[in-house]
């Protein structure tokens, strides 16, 4: 993943770990589901998540080292590619203290229109924005996505 694009921190809270004392694989994705929201509140920051116009289409983890307790993890997301009507997250998961790599992901979303239950395509507005917070610079949807 490139530098651009932006950071949140997650603490690992005690209910995120399992037997073995570290942060449970399921877990993952809802700290990717966080700074996926976290980066919606900077492109659209009055608007409430309940009307976030996008939905998860795919999720891709690579896990490299285990979190554990009391630990901070920072979750770095950006958009790397972008479609008509679809886009992908690309987060970066480190121990903040240190800079371990714990995991990198993938998320695809579809931008969705809830009233006729169907993709829509990415409004001019809210794609000038995300590039934005990406560094400037979004790379075209692959052929192979």
């Amino acid at each position: 993943m490139a530098d651009a694009g932006h950071s949140f921190d997650v603490p690992v809270r005690f209910r995120d770990l399992d037997p073995m004392g570290h942060v449970n694989n399921a877990v993952y994705n809802t700290y990717l589901e966080e700074s996926r929201m976290a980066f919606w509140k900077l492109v659209e920051p009055g608007r409430s998540l309940e009307t976030v116009p996008f939905i998860l289409a795919r999720a891709e983890l690579n896990y490299r080292s285990p979190a554990r307790e009391s630990e901070v993890i920072r979750v770095g997301v950006r958009v790397a590619w972008m479609g008509t009507s679809s886009f992908c997250f690309e987060h970066r998961l480190t121990e903040k203290q240190g800079g371990r790599l714990i995991a990198e992901a993938k998320s695809v979303l579809v931008y969705f229109d809830y009233e006729t239950g169907r993709s829509a395509p990415i409004p001019e507005r809210i794609r000038g924005l995300m590039t934005d917070l990406s560094g400037g610079t979004i790379e075209p949807k692959p052929r192979t996505e």
